[in-house]
């Protein structure tokens, strides 16, 4: 009976300190715009040349045929 005691005496504080500590905060996701700005901010600290990074650049930022824009 005392070895029961003993691990609940033990055990008891660690579970109420799990439940007493605050959830994790949730994130919202990254809109299209931003994960856009930081691909652009990504390629232009690659070392490609002018002319793909350019041609990058214009995929990520134009609209396309169906309406879209970037990828």
């Amino acid at each position: 009976m005392n070895r029961v005691l003993a691990l609940f005496t033990l055990i008891m504080p660690l579970w109420m300190v799990g439940c007493a500590s605050q959830p994790a905060a949730q994130h919202e996701p990254y809109s299209d715009e931003q994960v856009k700005s930081f691909a652009v901010k990504m390629l232009g600290a690659s070392n490609m040349s002018d002319e793909l990074f350019a041609k990058y650049r214009r995929a990520l930022t134009e609209p396309h045929e169906d309406g879209r824009s970037g990828s």
